[in-house]
């Protein structure tokens, strides 16, 4: 049963009538969104996506290595930081909520020298409150927007570090298919070289043509090239992956593991998750609201703010007789105020911010449709390369099978020096394409788990902003390091 659509319509108006304060109608949004593809959704209770994803590949070395990146790639730490000043933002705006409270203290001399001299000493102590009144919640809405803005860096850090990790782990598998392509260039020299002596061997006792000779020897260089171009293109794929953690790209990483033949089925139902993990789209809600509180906040610029403003004071010519308030003074004032002419610029900020709050409302649409073609994407991709690695397995099994009987046949004077040579190109070509479409498969693979916010496994794992949240009171409260392997949240 396909209820992709009606699901669709359904989760973007659940989200929007999370915050009625906000100036949207809640079928506004979804109705503008036309959705027409085709979602996994045969059961309510499909397996949720989750993260740990990293897990899943059970390479110890390569989960120690994203746990250093994470504590010394500079562009992930400052995500982390530009997190921590937006919850200081956010604090800052809530105090706003709150009175004023000043103290002061003063001291002064004077003196006069004509007709008679004579000088005084005068000390003040006062002390000033002042609480703007929010009547109309405009203060509220300004510090409902720094929230909001918190919790948009917040998505952005996890989302970040989810981002991260993937390109790690994806950088990770390009090492080992690299190693492999170097691995299987060197065991291509040494078959060319086996092959071009048998010939040799040939031309020696006058069974083959020093053409066959001369021909074997330009196969054998050939691939003695290559093998240098694969020996640089391992070293590079190394230094790329040192980049990830700030070490100076010497090309000595040690990379264990290999690409897995297997993987975990894709469950039916993983898009329905879609909305609760991905940290793009939760952060492009959350600008959502932001821009509709400061809507709000402009529009209500525009009625009377409220304030009231209390001092009292004490005046002494002693400064050990302030203490007694003998001479306190105080007054309470309350006013209104209320903007008449500005040059239309409160008028025009709150259209302004209406029309913002508009805008942000197609970008969330159009954030929400690229995440769901993403991952339409990367399903398609996965059952596609699958087929291609079965496929591609037995082309190159029977490309080496084929190999060895042609050498044999040659050996014999059966086959002519051309079929022997195509074949060795056949059995090369098949076997350097299946590592590359494994390595495409995994890389993939990583891809749908970034895509869907984490990996396929159901439970109780937390979501996005609680993940962000965890990582935040750590960075607020100076705990720079990363999270050992039992809290990591990828």
């Amino acid at each position: 049963m396909n209820t992709s659509k009606l699901w669709a319509t359904s989760a973007m108006s659940l989200i929007l009538t999370a915050c009625a304060a906000l100036p949207v109608d809640d079928g506004e949004l979804s109705n503008s969104i036309d959705i027409n593809g085709q979602w996994q959704s045969e059961n309510d209770g499909a397996d949720t996506v989750e993260n740990g994803w990293l897990e899943d590949f059970k390479i110890t070395e390569l989960n120690d290595f994203v746990d250093e990146v994470m504590a010394r790639n500079p562009n992930y730490n400052e995500v982390a930081l530009r997190m921590q000043a937006a919850g200081f933002n956010a604090d800052a705006a809530s105090g706003r909520l709150l009175p004023r409270l000043n103290g002061s203290l003063s001291g002064s001399r004077t003196g006069v020298e004509t007709p008679v001299a004579n000088t005084s000493n005068s000390f003040s102590v006062g002390l000033d409150a002042s609480w703007e009144v929010d009547v109309w919640g405009k203060l509220s809405a300004n510090a409902a927007t720094a929230r909001s803005n918190f919790e948009v860096a917040q998505y952005d850090f996890h989302g970040a570090r989810l981002s991260l990790a993937a390109q790690v782990a994806q950088a990770w598998f390009d090492v080992i298919e690299a190693r492999q392509q170097r691995e299987l260039a060197t065991s291509t020299v040494d078959n060319y070289d086996r092959s071009t002596q048998i010939i040799r061997n040939r031309f020696e006792r006058g069974l083959s043509s020093g053409l066959d000779l001369r021909l074997s020897i330009t196969n054998l260089e050939a691939a003695k090239a290559t093998e240098q171009q694969r020996e640089t293109a391992f070293r590079e794929a190394l230094r790329r992956l040192e980049l990830f953690a700030g070490r100076y790209p010497a090309a000595n990483i040690p990379v264990s593991g290999s690409i897995p033949d297997m993987l975990s089925e894709v469950p039916v139902g993983v898009p329905l998750d879609l909305l609760e993990r991905r940290p793009d789209l939760q952060s492009a809600k959350t600008r959502l609201y932001a821009a509709g509180y400061r809507s709000q906040a402009a529009e209500k610029a525009l009625l009377p703010s409220i304030s009231i403003t209390a001092r009292g004071s004490n005046t002494s010519e002693e400064f050990g007789e302030l203490l007694k308030f003998d001479n306190v003074f105080w007054n309470l004032v309350g006013g209104i105020t209320q903007p008449i002419f500005q040059g239309g610029q409160l008028r025009y900020t709150a259209k302004a911010e209406q029309l913002n709050f508009e805008a942000q409302k197609q970008n969330y649409a159009q954030t929400l449709l690229r995440a769901f073609k993403e991952v339409e994407d990367a399903l398609d991709n996965d059952r596609s390369l699958a087929a291609r690695v079965e496929h591609t397995e037995l082309a190159a099994q029977n490309a080496i099978a084929a190999e060895r009987v042609a050498l044999e046949q040659y050996s014999q004077g059966l086959i002519r020096i051309s079929t022997l040579l195509q074949s060795q190109r056949q059995s090369l070509t098949q076997q350097s394409q299946l590592l590359s479409i494994k390595r495409q498969r995994i890389n993939n693979r990583i891809s749908l788990y970034l895509s869907l916010g984490g990996d396929f496994s159901s439970g109780s794992a937390p979501t996005a902003l609680e993940s962000a949240n965890i990582q935040s009171k750590n960075y607020r409260s100076g705990e720079m390091s990363s999270p050992d392997q039992g809290e990591r949240t990828l």
